[in-house]
């Protein structure tokens, strides 16, 4: 009988399938979408050609190809510069070179760094395992490739292990926060440069049980509200459910939902983390999403579509009445909008006796 993969990180060590079991079929966290939209993985993926490179004998300022990993080198001219600060270190070494990728025959080059030792390694086995990730699966293969490389020593395949995995469902990101050892993630917390892929940094904090980290979520979503900020507020708003539970809701629904001051921008982000914690499988807190989302739709009708998608996903029919009344009202909805209610109030009325909506 074959034994699970093992996945070690930090102090824990056990079965890839403890942290992966439940991302199967299911989409990524809603609130880490922002990440840059293709990381180093998607390059290579999508890349016609993939060569590793270094300066041409007759001019350093140029690139040549020394070895082909994926596809065939088309001979056409390799259009980037060898900037100064590569040429130093390709100099330094004659056997580190550096990864290009074309995305068609003859088109663009795009240089995805210098290949030491460990890098070189990573990029080899995405171009060998990443056939497998296309699949009704490969949610799940991808996620399971990049998890042991969480907290890497080396930079790029940190961050590119940190990128990959703000693509994992929530429940995947609950279970990594309690067992990865805060300085894998620390730097995304502090480093200004960070502050657009902090959200993953973000919810893994929420997963912590020390007070001096539940005090520094609660300061930062507070400090959020205060100054009307939107950045990472998915996020920050997210973990103070976590930290928080029924006594952060009320503050959202008070403050977010309720106000008129609020911007659009804020409680689409707000909504954001109420869908991804909804989506999560506590049912009590799903019940209690739901009342929120009931005094969303009071206030903001132009949300239903949303709350209608997530009902649907949720296969829950308690707001049937009031997106039906939405939908039949004066909320200007586009044709989007309203077939996403359409289809709820469709699969709703199986369930009960609502009338089916006129298309």
């Amino acid at each position: 009988m074959q034994s699970l993969p093992v996945l070690r990180i930090g102090n824990y060590v056990g079965p890839v399938l403890l942290l992966t079991a439940m991302a199967a079929r299911v989409s990524g966290c809603a609130v880490c979408i922002g990440f840059p939209e293709r990381t180093t993985a998607d390059y290579l993926i999508e890349a016609d050609c993939v060569v590793l490179a270094c300066q041409r004998n007759d001019n350093r300022f140029q690139y040549a190809p020394r070895e082909t990993l994926k596809g065939r080198f088309d001979g056409s001219d390799i259009n980037l510069l060898v900037d100064s600060a590569t040429r130093r270190v390709l100099q330094s070494d004659s056997h580190l070179h550096v990864v290009l990728v074309q995305n068609k025959p003859g088109g663009e080059w795009r240089s995805l760094g210098i290949a030491r030792e460990e890098y070189l390694k990573v990029v080899r086995r995405i171009l060998m395992f990443s056939a497998s990730w296309n699949g009704s699966d490969g949610n799940m293969e991808r996620i399971r490739f990049f998890l042991p490389l969480f907290g890497h020593k080396d930079r790029r395949i940190r961050e590119l292990a940190y990128l990959e995995l703000g693509r994992a469902p929530y429940s995947v990101i609950k279970q990594l926060g309690r067992v990865a050892p805060r300085e894998y993630y620390a730097a995304m917390l502090e480093h200004r440069e960070y502050l657009k892929w902090r959200s993953l940094a973000i919810l893994l904090l929420a997963q912590s049980d020390d007070p001096t980290d539940k005090q520094r979520i609660l300061d930062s979503f507070h400090a959020a509200h205060q100054f009307g900020l939107t950045t990472n507020l998915a996020a920050w708003t997210a973990a103070a459910i976590e930290v928080e539970g029924v006594t952060a809701l009320r503050f959202i629904e008070e403050q977010y939902l309720c106000r008129a001051d609020r911007t659009v921008e804020e409680r689409r982000a707000v909504l954001v983390a109420l869908s991804t914690l909804g989506a999560g499988g506590d049912a009590d807190l799903q019940n209690r999403i739901i009342r929120s989302y009931r005094v969303l739709l009071a206030r903001s009708p132009e949300f239903a579509p949303r709350v209608a998608d997530d009902l649907r996903d949720w296969k829950r029919t308690d707001l049937r009445a009031e997106l039906s009344s939405i939908l039949h009202g004066t909320t200007k909805l586009d044709a989007s909008g309203r077939r996403s209610i359409r289809s709820y109030l469709l699969e709703a009325s199986t369930v009960g006796d609502l009338a089916v909506v006129d298309e």
